[in-house]
């Protein structure tokens, strides 16, 4: 290309060159001859550029083709010599890690293996009340029972053993505390089906929902033991260890149960009239207001008694009996004083109902049950047997000192205890928590003081009065100790309906829980 401009430039040199030299007269003409042939020539020369251009840049083209396609085949040469494999990748890269099959966790503290496909779930838990205390009974009034000065008891030492496959769950939970303990038995043994949520349907020994302080679980109550009324009531077709069939609908406002029950587990072994027990026991919850800071809770719960067993001691002749009786709601060391008991009533069935109330603000909680038994005592020629109706209920309260609050349970339609909010694993005080309590039972009806009971067809069973204020301290949500101060005061005829056989009398226990 530089070529060609120089000759270019040459070629318009030599052409003014020429034009200047020429004579003045023919300059004109010879200078236009001139111009016209140097313009033909540059014409020329620039075809001839034109076609050597064309020709490099065909040139230059079909030496790139050329050069490619000589590497394509170079290539292809090189893949058809070269047939070694490549090597081998470490195993350890080439297969895959093994699979874990379950998964370790803890669900509410309790150790739980679960299958990976989620199908599968098997726990374990376990419970531990240990007691201590006395009582301060002073001068006895005659003929009133001794009530031990000190004591100690395992209330409960169970353990949990929970097995979920899909919708189906098996409890089994035996027991090795009691009233008193020594004797391990057997605490619930259960099938549980879910077809759907909220309902559960459950056949085995079960405890049926009975009441708002027997929903409650036992680790979360406000003190040592349930108030004598809701304990003697619930006994008679529901309790621990009850033969059931039946289910519960739960849900977030309201709650529903029935069971059909039958003897509690290890009746079986005694002497009996009738082919066993057999009972029904309801109860219906509502949720109609709660929010963050509040909870109100109404229910209603409902029993009745078909076919009553035998208690071991009792007349025969009149077949099925009923024998009503509590402790003074502390067992610790003392399990066998029952200073209310209306001895072996011989009937033909029994009936209760109570209505429930709770409330909950922030840390404060308030619920309470009024309970009424009414006994069909069984006739008998020549002795009156009126029908009889006892009654009792109970208020309690309490407020959690450093905040926190008493959860609501909608599975059970009860108040669970608190969760310390700094709990000392945490640099914290845990929780603590002040409660208190009335609580009455009436076991006497249709007697009049002076008379006998047999003369009426009533019963001497006697009043109980029990004011407590407790302390609870929360270190963790598993660990719990409790302190509890009760003042007891029993009024009890003897049977003649002339001598005063209750007490009055101080008991003071604690409690070491630790529940997971």
């Amino acid at each position: 290309m530089p070529s060609y401009t120089f000759g270019y430039r040459a070629l318009l040199l030599a052409g003014a060159l020429a034009a200047v030299a020429a004579p003045a007269g023919a300059q004109d003409a010879a200078r236009m001859e001139a111009i016209e042939r140097q313009i033909r020539a540059l014409q020329g020369e620039l075809t001839r550029m034109r076609r050597d251009m064309q020709a490099r840049e065909t040139e230059t083209r079909a030496a790139k083709q050329d050069a490619a396609q000589a590497r394509a085949e170079a290539q292809a040469a090189q893949r058809r010599l070269d047939t070694t494999p490549p090597p081998a990748a470490p195993a350890r890269l080439t297969q895959e890690p093994p699979r874990e099959q379950v998964r370790f966790s803890l669900e509410s503290n309790r150790p739980t293996i679960t299958a990976l496909d989620g199908r599968f779930r098997a726990s374990l838990g376990a419970q531990i009340q240990y007691d201590i205390g006395g009582a301060l009974q002073g001068d006895r009034t005659a003929g009133a029972p001794r009530v031990n000065e000190f004591g100690q008891n395992l209330r409960r030492g169970r353990l949990f053993f929970g097995f979920q496959y899909d919708d189906f769950l098996l409890n089994v939970t035996p027991e090795f505390g009691g009233s008193p303990d020594g004797t391990a038995t057997l605490y619930e043994a259960n099938l549980n089906w879910s077809p759907v949520k909220p309902l559960q349907l459950t056949v085995g020994y079960y405890k049926p929902y009975f009441g708002l302080a027997d929903s409650m679980s036992s680790n979360d109550f406000l003190f040592l033991e349930r108030p004598s009324i809701m304990e003697v009531a619930r006994n008679i077709t529901a309790g621990d260890g009850r033969a059931s069939v039946g289910g519960r609908w739960a849900a977030s406002r309201w709650f529903a149960s029935g069971y059909l029950t039958g003897d509690s587990y290890g009746a079986s072994s005694t002497n009996q009239t009738t082919s066993g027990q057999t009972g029904f026991a309801g109860r219906v919850a509502g949720r109609p207001y709660a929010d963050a800071d509040a909870d109100l809770h109404l229910g209603l719960t409902g029993s009745y008694a078909f076919d009553l067993r035998r208690q071991a001691g009792t007349p025969t002749a009149e077949g099925q009996t009923l024998r009503l009786r509590d402790r003074p709601e502390w067992r610790a060391g003392d399990a066998s004083t029952r200073l209310v008991d209306t001895g072996a009533l011989a009937a033909d069935g029994v009936a209760t109902w109570g209505p429930e109330l709770g409330l909950r603000y922030r840390s404060f909680m308030l619920q309470g049950e009024y309970h009424q038994i009414n006994v069909q005592q069984a006739q008998a020629t020549g002795s009156p047997r009126p029908d009889l109706t006892f009654q009792g209920g109970y208020v309690e309260a309490s407020y959690v000192l450093t905040g926190e609050t008493r959860r609501y349970s909608t599975s059970s339609a009860a108040f669970g205890r608190p969760s310390p909010a700094r709990p000392v694993t945490d640099g914290g005080w845990g929780a603590w928590e002040m409660m208190a309590r009335w609580s009455l039972i009436d076991l006497d009806d249709k007697v009049t003081r002076g008379r006998s009971q047999a003369s009426t067809g009533g019963v001497y069973g006697g009043r109980q009065e029990v004011v407590g204020l407790g302390l609870s301290w929360y270190p963790t949500n598993y660990l719990r100790f409790m302190l509890d101060w009760n003042i007891v005061n029993v009024d009890r005829r003897n049977a003649a309906g002339t001598q005063q056989i209750g007490d009055r009398f101080h008991t003071l226990g604690l409690r070491t829980q630790m529940a997971f």
